[in-house]
């Protein structure tokens, strides 16, 4: 079965029972390179597998970029 979650603004469907740190890795996003906020609350890195989504839910995933001159 599957679920719908808003991620940055787009509307995903994703098994039912995902947690955050299995979406992250079928994003191909690494985990220790993001901040991600779901409902509106920053969530710990260290609970991005405790983490389960459910329907409805809003995540924003911000990737931080290395750079400069």
């Amino acid at each position: 079965m599957s679920i719908s979650v808003l991620i940055n603004g787009q509307s995903n469907n994703i098994a039912e029972g995902t947690s955050l740190l299995t979406l992250l890795e079928k994003l191909d996003i690494d985990p220790g390179r993001v901040a991600v906020e779901y409902n509106m609350e920053i969530v710990n890195k260290s609970n991005f597998n405790d983490t389960v989504l459910k329907e409805n839910d809003t995540l924003e995933i911000i990737t931080f970029v290395g750079g400069g001159i």
